[in-house]
């Protein structure tokens, strides 16, 4: 609202005709000055205006990016969700065939025990039956024969009664570890399905970026047209708003791009360190041999986001060594992400990025490599070449940019690093 103020205070003062005069005196060395001064104003206002619109079209492109992404991460996750509830009414299916064995199991084994019961009685609980057999056997051998086979249906269905036993434990086993799969499938479900609720609601979020940041740049641009009949002061308020409305936007997109991130879930974390890891410091420096260029931290630089309470914040620590110099993985991990942001063939943003995710909710980011040596999924030990130092992206010159992460938000990684700048030390 303040903006269209000042647009149509703007629009009013520029029709507003200037006073001529036919007889006009030559300019003065003051008007000449001020003229000169209000040309500079002009020209920096102008260059300022450019680079935001520079920033702004490069971060359009990373958020169309991060949608395509983003799309691509729905498609497998309705994949595997779709794959998951099929395997869920197999289990199903699974389940209730067990469930009908183990009662008819159990059935059985009744029934052979009551058979058992009444052979038992009729051998050992009721000697009549014994001396019936006697009178209407035709001989002793007769009657020896049918106690005999008495004892072996006995004897038979004693058997059954133990197998049907194993049998009741196999199927009950069966049913305990269906039970368990069951239980983990849906859990896996569960956890898909929240990720790709989290997943639509980050394309909502980065959608409407994108939309704020497209009428942004038409903002800025449409000033660029106007700014040589402005006012200097108000072309510094305008712009100065512009630029305080693009940073917001621009943070609102980085925050739901790492917010897309946190939906990976890497398998295989390491359980303990590797061998050869540093015992004294989680991290080793990603380039022993560079030199520290910017820290992590508030900064001055106007193209860094805002961050909590800062104006401009820097998310990672830069260091710079020779173009090419190996990248190292600072510590154990999983790669999560390796690629790079392109757009119309030409990388922007990070520019070729490695993301890997650490134990303890760690995640670090390796930016605007000249090569990638890793892919995602692999499995990364602490000192692994994981890229080579260039200045793809938004760069300037060949640096790092490296990033860490507490699931969402950005930390120092000074404290897990040797100290003293980048060196070799991994005691």
């Amino acid at each position: 609202m303040r903006l269209r103020f000042l647009l149509a205070a703007l629009l009013a003062a520029l029709a507003i005709p200037a006073a001529s005069s036919a007889s006009a005196a030559a300019p003065t060395p003051a008007d000449i000055a001020a003229a000169q001064a209000r040309a500079q104003v002009i020209e920096t206002v102008r260059a300022q205006l450019g680079s935001q619109l520079a920033t702004a079209l490069q971060t359009q492109d990373q958020i169309t990016q991060s949608l395509r992404d983003n799309a691509s991460q729905q498609e497998v996750l309705n994949a595997s969700i779709a794959d998951t509830e099929a395997k869920l009414a197999d289990l199903d299916a699974q389940i209730i065939k067990l469930d009908a064995q183990i009662v008819d199991t159990n059935a059985r084994i009744a029934r052979e025990k009551a058979q058992i019961g009444s052979l038992a009685r009729a051998i050992y609980a009721q000697p009549s039956s014994v001396l019936l057999l006697m009178v209407e056997s035709k001989s002793l051998g007769e009657m020896v024969t049918r106690v005999n086979d008495l004892r072996s249906a006995g004897a038979r269905a004693e058997t059954l009664k133990h197998q049907l036993r194993v049998d009741l434990s196999e199927l009950d086993n069966d049913r305990a570890k269906g039970g368990a799969a069951r239980d983990a499938a849906e859990k896996l479900r569960q956890q898909e399905a929240a990720d790709l609720a989290k997943l639509q609601d980050l394309q909502a979020k980065q959608e409407k970026a994108q939309a704020d940041l497209a009428a942004q740049i038409g903002a800025t641009r449409y000033e660029l047209t106007r700014l040589d009949g402005q006012s200097t002061a108000l072309a510094q308020q305008i712009t100065d708003m512009l630029q305080q409305q693009e940073e917001g936007i621009i943070a609102a997109a980085e925050s739901a791009v790492w917010d897309q991130v946190q939906t990976i879930h890497p398998a295989g974390l390491p359980t303990m360190f590797s061998a050869g890891h540093s015992k004294t410091y989680r991290f080793i420096w990603p380039m022993p041999t560079a030199v520290e260029t910017q820290p992590f931290g508030p900064c001055s630089f106007w193209f860094e986001p805002p961050y909590g309470s800062y104006a401009h914040f820097h998310t990672g620590i830069d260091m710079s060594t020779a173009e090419g110099t190996p990248v190292l993985s600072a510590d154990d991990g999983v790669v999560i992400l390796a690629g790079g942001s392109y757009v119309n063939g030409a990388l922007v943003g990070y520019g070729n990025y490695v993301v890997i995710a650490h134990t303890g909710g760690l995640t670090t980011l390796y930016g605007h490599l000249l090569r990638i040596a890793v892919k995602a999924g692999d499995s990364v030990i602490q000192g692994q070449v994981v890229g080579q130092e260039g200045s793809t992206g938004n760069s300037t010159g060949a640096h790092l940019h490296f990033e860490l992460r507490q699931g969402n938000a950005p930390i120092d990684p000074a404290p897990f690093l040797p100290p003293n700048g980048p060196n070799d030390f991994k005691g």
